[in-house]
């Protein structure tokens, strides 16, 4: 459903994505992991035709990013960390606009939009102004407009920021029933535990180089059963405490 060879962002002399191959099959949720700056949102903005690649190829549902990138934005749902909402909109009217951008008959919008909000518990707020909702039912009004076309693929950037335990749990398992439709889902986050939970496969980066892609079971198995932290921790060569303690920061000259 992704496929990638070669795949490079350079900025500059700087590489922020090394030549980057690998494929990730229909009917799984991938989690993107890495440092910061490890390479994660240039990948996902390539993948979402937002950011040209410098150099190599790759292709979203059969779709080259660089020669069909109308047809990738018709085929994905993409969440991005920092997206923006029209605050003078209510939720209602911003899926009605998202519908209306992807063409989509009235008749299947409007009956998908009522079920994604009472899903996402948004019902009674539906005809509020965005500019008044908390930064967790804002996400989950992005997350439904980025579903309402039925996507085959979603992009996904820290989805469960600002979401409650009670709306993390029903995104896990919303992400699993797409992916077991035949669908792929791309999860980038640096909350190690919720990708634990949400996804089955692991794409790692480090410093714009591939580490690691496969099942979130081989990589435990390969580490005697460590969490994904540790391993994280042990990959990336990452130190988990600061070289210099409290008092340390605070000491004068």
């Amino acid at each position: 459903m992704i496929e990638t060879e070669g795949l490079a962002r350079r900025f500059g002399r700087v590489f922020a994505l090394h030549p980057l191959t690998l494929t990730l099959p229909a009917g799984r949720v991938v989690g993107l992991l890495g440092s910061n700056g490890a390479g994660k949102t240039t990948t996902l903005n390539i993948l979402a035709t937002l950011l040209p690649p410098s150099d190599g190829t790759a292709r979203v549902a059969g779709f080259d990013v660089r020669k069909q990138p109308l047809d990738v934005r018709r085929v994905i749902g993409l969440v991005p960390e920092h997206a923006a909402v029209y605050e003078g909109l209510t939720a209602d009217e911003y899926l009605e606009l998202a519908a209306r951008v992807r063409g989509l008959p009235d008749a299947t919008w409007r009956g998908r939009a009522e079920r994604f909000l009472a899903h996402l518990e948004l019902q009674d707020a539906r005809t509020r102004r965005l500019g008044t909702f908390s930064k967790g039912m804002r996400a989950k009004v992005l997350l439904a407009a980025a579903l309402l076309h039925d996507p085959q693929v979603l992009i996904l950037d820290e989805p469960m920021s600002g979401l409650d335990v009670p709306s993390q749990q029903r995104l896990v398992r919303l992400l699993a029933e797409f992916a077991a439709s035949g669908r792929t889902v791309l999860y980038s986050s640096h909350v190690l535990e919720q990708v634990e939970r949400a996804c089955d496969v692991l794409v790692l980066l480090h410093q714009g180089n591939l580490l690691w892609c496969g099942d979130v079971a081989d990589l435990r198995a390969r580490h005697e059963g460590a969490s994904l932290p540790e391993i994280f921790l042990r990959m990336t060569h990452a130190e988990a405490g600061a070289s210099l303690t409290w008092a340390q920061l605070l000491a004068g000259p």
